[in-house]
């Protein structure tokens, strides 16, 4: 997948940066913000947004929602055609997926800028937005898929839900390239999120009552995966269950949200 990061200020370049390297994208740059001898620079954002419309399979733009809409909104044709479009602010709290979030793989863009930066994934998609629990996996180095699938079933069952029910299968930063966890995701059709360890860390300090194993941070520096990766995954969720099913722990977590709420007597 071919990617562009674009930066049109100085206090967005650190951001811009990071995902470029992480992503092997190519770094846009407005001019003077920056010297980085291999990024590409431009002087008008609309019209240098024109020219690379439909160079790249995915944009992702390192500024505000409002500016991103304004200059791509004359480009858009078709959600088939489009390129994936994200937009992330200048600090990475959120990132936005913008355009083509189910064709074209903004949403999954998305959840991979959050895997990077620790930024909130805001996908509106109806499909996604409907789905109100998250779930948090731990495993062993090179576990088999077969049994990380069947644990996490196993812990819905118990928790009374569907797979479908759940937005997204997180992890932590250090299983980015485990296997079995992202075949897994992909055969249960779920977004795959990895929680940064600052993250993690800061969970653990702010929960003095979750449970710790010193046994996993003497081997990866935390005190656990799927609890903090579970509820870290939401917004105001509460655990529901965590639970070892064979060796894979899971965590099942359920978002607070207004849709969730009584509201017969307001």
């Amino acid at each position: 997948m071919s990617l562009a990061v674009v930066v049109i200020t100085k206090s967005g370049l650190k951001v811009g940066a990071l995902l470029a390297s992480e992503l092997g994208a190519d770094l846009h740059l407005r001019e003077k913000i920056s010297n980085v001898n291999t990024a590409v620079y431009f002087e008008n954002l609309k019209e240098h947004t024109k020219r690379i419309f439909n160079r790249y399979n995915g944009l992702l733009f390192v500024m505000s929602l409002g500016i991103v809409n304004r200059v791509i909104a004359p480009l858009m044709k078709s959600k088939y055609t489009d390129p994936a479009v994200v937009t992330i602010d200048e600090v990475g709290r959120y990132v936005i997926s913008t355009l083509s979030g189910h064709e074209g793989g903004a949403n999954e863009l998305a959840y991979l800028v959050s895997s990077i930066t620790g930024a909130d994934p805001v996908v509106t998609t109806a499909t996604e937005a409907n789905r109100t629990y998250t779930l948090g996996v731990g495993c062993r180095r090179a576990e088999k898929k077969e049994k990380v699938i069947d644990a996490i079933q196993k812990a819905c069952k118990e928790a009374g839900i569907d797979p479908s029910e759940i937005r997204c299968l997180s992890s932590a930063w250090i299983k980015r390239d485990e296997e079995a966890i992202i075949e897994a995701a992909g055969e249960l059709n779920l977004y795959i999120r990895f929680i940064p360890k600052w993250m993690i860390d800061l969970y653990y300090r702010r929960h003095p009552e979750a449970e710790r194993s010193e046994f996993v941070f003497n081997k990866i520096g935390v005190y656990g995966v799927a609890e903090p990766c579970a509820v870290l995954s939401g917004r105001n969720t509460e655990l529901v269950l965590c639970k070892k099913h064979d060796g894979v722990k899971v965590a099942i977590a359920r978002e607070g949200l207004f849709s969730n709420k009584d509201i017969s007597s307001l």
